[in-house]
């Protein structure tokens, strides 16, 4: 009887025991599985991401070749080669060469396309060998404001000692919820003296100040929640900070509340990210301002692609119905009444502005003060920004690139200054890959 009941008793041990053990391969065998499954997830993220960046990187080598494509077709039909030439293809239609958004997949749903077309564009798709998703946009850099015209012309000697922010950046009250056009800082600030021909570091910011204040008036009018987030908003806090970082020679008191861990750089704008390091800057106001301001070097802002703030900030006289006359002249379907030339456009203003009075002295004036504020108007383009979004999977990646056209003309080589036939014509100046 005792040894039946040892021997029950080892048994009970024993199962015990190949329970335990199976629960610690149970778990060791989950862990394992687990792990590799993590293993494989993150490997195959490793290819979206390798995937996605190589996508993105095609997807801006077609954009380059656009833009090389409409710098060709540009010089074929460029006034050298004739009046003929000159107007055989309007600038406008030219434009399209790069301004239309690339999307790849290319979508085959498009109204008119043939079964013909449709499956041309499937069996492209196919034979591309690309995975994944991009679209891919070319936006004109020249369109925006530049934050470093609040700096003297590089050709001018070296910059003077600037003066307090009291009288060159606007007088603007608190922003509110239903801000009055009185408030406009063109109307509240005194007019700096300005010299003849030459920049005026006054006028260049009152100018910035001017167009900041458009931006934020428009989203004031339209968005009556920001307008109250916002109504303690100064702009004054703002423009002396811009002021402080990037001009080395402003002198100030203190640095309106910006953080003291952050110091003035003190040199021209490298990045518009930048905006962000600065008081009262957070994400909704560089959110707003981003699109309408550039930092890369231009040759000045295109009449042809700038956009409605920027003509309010340029031309503040004038008025609503005229600046929607303005672009619905520019931009007609019907007739090419792209501007030409810079004279052009000063001559409209002479026409149709109220405000110049059909007085060429008045438009002598308004071209001077563009020379105070460092400003000029250019109607070819040559100064690019390139935006990528690819995604491969759940994997994405941003690409933004920031291109200029080479003159043909001045392209050499080292060697005695010929022309180098190997030379692109195309130079990014700046790259990014987020």
């Amino acid at each position: 009887m005792q040894a039946h009941k040892n021997r029950k008793h080892q048994t009970g041990i024993a199962l015990f025991m190949v329970l335990a053990a199976m629960s610690v391969l149970s778990v060791l065998v989950t862990e394992f599985s687990y792990v590799s499954q993590v293993n494989q997830r993150i490997a195959y993220d490793s290819l979206d991401q390798l995937k996605a960046h190589y996508l993105a990187k095609s997807a801006l080598k077609l954009s380059l070749l656009r833009l090389k494509a409409y710098q060709n077709v540009k010089g074929l039909f460029s006034p050298s080669g004739g009046p003929a030439g000159a107007s055989a293809v309007p600038k406008q239609l030219l434009d399209q060469i790069w301004s239309m958004p690339l999307i790849f997949p290319i979508p085959t749903m498009i109204p008119g396309l043939t079964m013909t077309q449709k499956d041309a564009i499937e069996k492209f798709q196919k034979d591309s060998g690309l995975e994944g998703s991009f679209s891919a946009v070319i936006e004109s850099d020249s369109a925006k404001y530049n934050l470093n015209l609040l700096l003297p012309p590089l050709v001018k000697s070296s910059p003077q000692p600037s003066s307090s922010p009291s009288s060159a950046a606007p007088s603007t009250p608190a922003a509110s919820p239903s801000p009055s056009p009185s408030a406009s800082p063109s109307q509240t600030a005194t007019q700096p003296t300005q010299t003849q021909g030459q920049f005026n570091a006054e006028v260049a910011r009152k100018s910035l100040a001017d167009y900041l204040w458009q931006i934020l008036d428009q989203k004031f009018q339209s968005d009556p929640d920001f307008a109250m987030e916002y109504r303690d908003f100064k702009l004054d806090d703002l423009m002396e900070n811009i002021i402080a970082w990037v001009d080395r020679t402003f002198e100030s008191k203190s640095i309106s509340g910006a953080k003291k861990e952050i110091k003035p750089k003190r040199a021209p704008f490298y990045a518009l990210s930048e905006l962000h390091l600065i008081h009262p800057m957070d994400d909704t106001l560089f959110q707003l301002f981003s699109p309408a301001l550039t930092v890369s070097y231009t040759q000045g802002i295109n009449i042809n692609t700038m956009t409605e703030p920027v003509l309010r900030g340029l031309v503040s006289q004038m008025t609503k119905d005229e600046i929607t006359a303005f672009f619905k002249f520019r931009d007609s379907q019907e007739t090419d009444n792209q501007f030409k030339t810079e004279q052009d456009f000063f001559n409209y203003l002479q026409e149709k502005v109220s405000a110049f009075r059909k007085d060429q002295n008045e438009v002598k004036k308004f071209k001077d003060e563009l020379v105070h504020k460092n400003i000029r108007m250019i109607t070819d383009e040559v100064n690019y920004k390139i935006t990528v979004q690819a995604k491969v999977n759940q994997t994405s990646r941003l690409l933004e690139a920031w291109v200029t056209l080479m003159d043909n003309n001045t392209q050499k080589s080292p060697v005695a200054g010929a022309v180098e036939e190997n030379d692109p014509g195309l130079k990014i100046t700046f790259l990014k890959i987020l």
